[in-house]
């Protein structure tokens, strides 16, 4: 059994992303002297933007953190372009207010990586922030740049992820990102039957050649579990998780959290984390996976902060 548990160990090591140095410092550094949240974020300042990603209905703040993110990028080295959106809604649910889960500090709604279809072979993150109908006086831009930090770290886990399988396999990166998203290992298809509970073939087609499906009454919570299950996700979400435990409780609370359990009623539990104790049950052996993880890049991170601080 102990051996058996090292060589699990040494598997997990293996597989955790390692993102360079300057993917903490420079993205950090950029979008805190951007100050993007002292721009206007509201429904009505929703303008269009061109970028090299493609145009986008964007706020003012918005267009700051995309600036400064695409800028930084290319500084670094990553041949990855930004898209940017503002959620317009009118739908207060879905905007930011004191009575939201997310409020003050939590603007993204949604984060993504691919391949574009626009620009063949072309990486691209693309984001999605909440607009907010007043001043939030209760910001914390130190919280909200870590928010966004974090996030664009898990999008670049998956790209290296994609970068890794296209080295192993001597294929492509567009090719090796088609593999990842048609693998249901990686990428759970919530065009699945399984994920319907009515799933109507009709006999035609569109288009592209598709057969056209009536669907109804998807099943959120049994595609979100795949989506969980898959490694890729275990890898990316461990990696923002761990860095969200570390800003919110500190290197000795970070690991308190792991050893004892976490408190699921806590509003500062990382998302990252919540997902996987809430949507997982607690025999499910992928919680097990995460937590270790968790603790690879906790201690990875450690460490690499007290080399930092040791100016080595």
């Amino acid at each position: 059994m102990k051996l058996l548990r090292e060589y699990i160990t040494k598997i997990i090591i293996a597989e955790a992303t390692r993102l360079p140095h300057e993917y903490f410092s420079a993205i950090d550094d950029a979008i805190t002297l951007s100050r993007f949240w002292e721009k206007p974020n509201s429904r009505d300042d929703i303008d269009y933007y061109d970028s090299p990603a493609g145009g986008s209905n964007s706020t003012p703040a918005a267009e700051t953190l995309r600036v400064a993110l695409q800028n930084v990028l290319h500084e670094i080295g990553l041949d990855v372009d930004v898209a940017m959106s503002s959620f317009e809604t009118d739908d207060k649910d879905l905007m930011l207010h004191p009575n939201h889960p997310a409020y003050p500090n939590r603007w993204l709604i949604d984060a993504r990586w691919y391949i574009s279809k626009q620009k063949p072979g072309q990486s691209t993150i693309d984001l999605e922030l909440m607009t907010s109908e007043e001043k939030i006086s209760a910001l914390n831009p130190a919280a909200l740049v870590s928010h966004i930090t974090h996030s664009v770290r898990h999008e670049l886990v998956h790209y290296y992820q994609m970068k890794k399988q296209a080295k192993s396999k001597d294929i492509s990166e567009e090719e090796a990102f088609q593999e990842m998203i048609k693998d249901p290992r990686q990428v759970p298809d919530r065009n699945n039957q399984k994920y319907w509970r009515i799933y109507e073939p009709t006999g035609k087609f569109d288009k592209d050649g598709e057969e056209i499906i009536n669907r109804s009454g998807f099943k959120r919570d049994l595609h979100t579990q795949d989506y969980l299950h898959s490694h890729i996700e275990i890898d990316a979400h461990a990696h923002d998780g761990a860095e969200d435990l570390l800003d919110v409780y500190g290197s000795t609370g970070a690991f308190e959290q792991l050893t004892a359990g976490f408190d699921l009623l806590d509003p500062e539990l990382p998302n990252a984390i919540g997902h996987y104790f809430e949507y997982l049950s607690a025999d499910d052996p992928t919680l097990n996976k995460f937590r270790s993880k968790l603790y690879n890049y906790l201690m990875h991170f450690t460490k690499k902060n007290e080399t930092i601080s040791r100016g080595c």
